[in-house]
């Protein structure tokens, strides 16, 4: 191995099949892998093939678990099941998806008062079978809340996006439900040694701020009132805004507010929580795009990354100046014999 060459390990098992780094190890042979967790779509996957044709190719529903390591002992960085087996000329694909794209096929319901968005997760979680816990921000208090017979994981996605929360897996599997400002481990890349490739971009968003307003006479009449109708909802309304270096402030408006009514808030503290929640989730996003780093199995979607070394005249370095910290929504890593582990960052 060359001087400074990165020891690239893994061990993926899939039913009764394991293929690992370690040659003692492993009962088949490991062609390709790409392993994607995030908090834009349903969740994790898993893209694995398999040398061998004449093997008895794993079944649909099989327990799919994949570690990678660089030298420092082996992370889990995906827990779930075979979704669709394909069997090809000299090798075998699986497809696997975690927990949460599982909840794409599951119902649930429920009708909810005086609880925390934390609370509803976990029922709608349960009700669909899903025993994947990890860490729930508690989230606004809601006075009713009502979720019709549906898809459990539209449900939750409304929930989050309420919030200003984001839904997802880590690499163990577990479902996690974090507002924005909460955030996980600290990671740095630096230019030059680690840093593969940077595109980044700057996005205004299209709200800088947003006015909210609830129903019912809480705000007014005290907590016990909150069904009454009311022709004064200042109380059950709240403002907040976030300026160009991404700070939010609450109480004002800015140049292009958004304006929601949702009749769930029945309370100034909900109405509050959830447009300062809301802005929160924008400004993690004011930065976006995608760095390219050598593996990193470590991070995980709700991380931060600090990208370090940048030369001063380099338009990411002004893009972060300050030494602004980009939150981690999506991780993919790609395993192949060409370039080894590498891992794509998405902001």
């Amino acid at each position: 191995m060359a001087k400074g060459a990165v020891k690239v390990e893994y061990r993926a098992e899939i039913g009764s099949v394991t293929a690992a780094s370690d040659a003692r190890a492993s009962d088949r042979q490991l062609l390709s892998l790409v392993v994607e967790l995030g908090m834009d779509g349903s969740g994790g996957r898993v893209d694995a093939e398999l040398a061998g044709a004449d093997f008895d190719p794993p079944a649909p529903g099989d327990a799919v678990s994949v570690k990678l390591g660089i030298g420092a002992g082996l992370v889990p960085v995906f827990k779930g099941e075979a979704a669709a087996v394909e069997v090809g000329p000299a090798s075998q694909r699986v497809l696997a998806q975690d927990a949460l794209g599982l909840l794409g096929g599951a119902e649930a319901e429920g009708a909810y008062q005086d609880v925390n968005a934390d609370f509803i997760v976990k029922d709608l979680l349960d009700q669909a079978g899903c025993k994947a816990g990890g860490a729930y921000d508690a989230g606004p208090k809601f006075a009713f809340f009502v979720a019709h017979r549906g898809r459990a994981l539209r449900h939750l996605q409304r929930l989050a996006e309420l919030c200003g929360a984001d839904l997802y897996t880590d690499g163990q599997g577990k479902l996690h439900f974090a507002l924005a400002d909460t955030t996980g481990a600290s990671h740095s890349f630096q230019f030059g040694e680690n840093l593969l490739a940077v595109n980044l971009r700057k996005v205004p968003p299209l709200w800088d701020s947003m006015e909210v307003w609830g129903e019912g006479a809480a705000g007014a009449k005290g907590a016990d009132k909150a069904h009454w109708l009311c022709t004064d909802l200042s109380g059950v309304s709240a403002k907040a805004a976030v300026d160009d270096d991404g700070k939010v402030s609450t109480g004002k408006l800015g140049k292009r507010p958004q304006r929601l009514v949702d009749g769930a808030l029945r309370s100034g503290e909900a109405a509050a929580a959830v447009a300062k929640g809301r802005m929160a989730w924008i400004a993690t996003r004011w930065v976006q795009g995608d760095v390219e780093v050598t593996g990193a199995p470590a991070v995980m979607p709700g991380d931060t990354v600090k990208l370090e070394k940048l030369p001063a005249s380099h338009a990411a370095a002004k893009l972060l100046g300050g030494g602004r910290k980009l939150r981690v929504r999506g991780v993919r890593h790609s395993l192949d014999r060409e370039r080894g582990l590498t891992t794509r960052l998405e902001f």
